[in-house]
């Protein structure tokens, strides 16, 4: 956790930019007011990162016409900017695998390198360990289910240079001639709102239909993957783990651009005519000589233990150890573990830093654990895998990942859904935060958690 107060402690909110080396999902961000385009607008622009930024609509111009204009133009360049009438205040900026700012500033070079701020930086890992990124999550899906939310336009950016114009002319009547000019009514804040859309029971419902949505895309690939098979890879790989590493191969490869892997670039122009996008990765997939990043261990190595482990009515039989191999052998794990910090590894400290098992350090952890009923790691597995019918397990997986009484810090909707596709891979093909990408990069309208 940071601190950022600009002068007072030395420590400027532009410090709190990610590196280009940083590999980060997306970024969201509300910030009420603003007009700096140097900062967190150019951050993304230069790493190609998307983001998505609500900012406040009202009479008094709060954010300014030129960088509104700004915002426009790069509609293009994956950055998309909603405007909230009136009750926006929030300053919170989230970048997808890196962290949180909450704080005082606003978008201004002022509030980033002069004014008296103050605002704190929060990794992932530190919030995922208290289960405070679900509150995250929620915040910027509850802004863009708001009713009132309007979309940038070159008609509100007009509207607002003219109300500017207006307010330089005649500061005396500048709020009640500013108010008429306005074209979108005063807004009263959520108090006013219909809250039932923002309802746990809503959310799962969109989330299972977003799923669900996904998951026809990816038994639409499975079904096209077995006839492009290329000659390293088994026959006996199902068809879902082929199309999984299909898509692996193609975001790794195809994808990447140095550090960065700008698939809202490749989803721009692949969108309106997935099928071609998707048959020139296959031939390319099929032609390969070899795997080029590991293509074959997953399929033949790794997915199987997570099968054979994970075997129907053998769960509640997993040890220690057979967890271990489990973690190894799944790659949002992995990931997720590569990610965390020492500290949240090791919380009672390290003896020899030089020889660290992460993987290992984190088994131990998440076996200790228990969610709020009770529940094992084991139990949380078998009730996602097994404990109701298959076509419901997209509901059980919403649950496991974001209900509090049943989520395990530090094991998501990723690796849980992951693992039921190596589990499996009749009912549910692996989906991880990866694949999301893959099949975005492809053209298909997913979302990527």
């Amino acid at each position: 956790m940071d601190f950022f107060a600009n002068g007072l402690n030395k420590n400027y909110l532009v410090n709190v930019l990610p590196k280009s080396n940083v590999e980060i999902d997306w970024v969201k961000a509300a910030i009420a007011y603003g007009d700096d385009s140097e900062t967190l607008i150019k951050n993304c622009l230069q790493n190609k990162r998307r983001l998505d930024i609500w900012m406040r609509y009202d009479h008094s111009v709060p954010v300014a016409p030129s960088l509104l204009k700004l915002l426009l133009r790069n509609v293009g360049n994956n950055i998309f900017c909603s405007l909230i009438p009136d009750m926006l205040h929030a300053k919170v900026i989230w970048w997808r695998n890196y962290g949180v700012y909450i704080g005082s500033a606003n978008l201004t070079g002022r509030a980033w390198w002069n004014n008296i701020e103050f605002g704190v930086f929060i990794s992932e890992d530190e919030l995922e360990s208290d289960g405070s990124l679900i509150e995250i999550e929620s915040f910027f899906d509850d802004l863009a289910e708001l009713d009132v939310v309007i979309p940038l336009t070159r008609e509100i950016i007009d509207e607002q240079e003219a109300i500017l114009e207006l307010r330089k002319k005649d500061l005396e009547s500048v709020e009640k001639q500013s108010k008429r000019r306005r074209s979108v009514e005063v807004w009263g804040g959520t108090d006013f709102i219909n809250t039932d859309k923002s309802s746990k029971k809503n959310k799962a419902e969109r989330f299972v239909r977003e799923w669900q949505q996904g998951l026809f895309y990816l038994r639409k690939l499975a079904d096209l993957a077995p006839n492009y098979k290329p000659s390293w890879l088994n026959n006996a790989v199902p068809a879902s783990w082929q199309a999984d590493q299909f898509l692996h191969a193609f975001y790794y490869n195809k994808v990447k651009e140095g550090n960065s892997y700008p698939y809202e670039e490749f989803y721009c122009k692949n969108s309106k005519n997935p099928a071609e996008a998707v048959e020139r990765a296959l031939s390319w997939w099929e032609q390969l000589a070899r795997p080029p990043s590991d293509e074959d261990y997953n399929c033949h190595e790794r997915a199987p233990i997570i099968n054979e482990l994970l075997a129907i009515g053998k769960i509640q039989e997993l040890n220690f150890d057979e967890f271990v191999e489990i973690c190894r052998a799944n790659h949002s794990t992995a990931d997720h573990v590569r990610r965390l910090s020492l500290e949240v590894l090791y919380p009672d400290g390290l003896d020899d830093s030089n020889n660290v098992d992460r993987v290992e350090a984190f088994a131990t952890s998440i076996w200790a654990k228990r969610n709020m009923k009770g529940q094992s790691i084991k139990d949380l597995l078998h009730f996602v895998l097994d404990s109701g019918a298959a076509e419901k397990l997209p509901h059980r997986l919403y649950m496991a990942a974001t209900d509090k009484a049943y989520k395990i810090p530090h094991f998501g909707i990723n690796q849980l859904a992951e693992i039921a596709g190596w589990a499996r891979p009749s009912l549910h093909p692996p989906r991880n935060g990866r694949t999301s990408k893959a099949l975005r990069a492809l053209g298909y309208d997913v979302k990527v958690y």
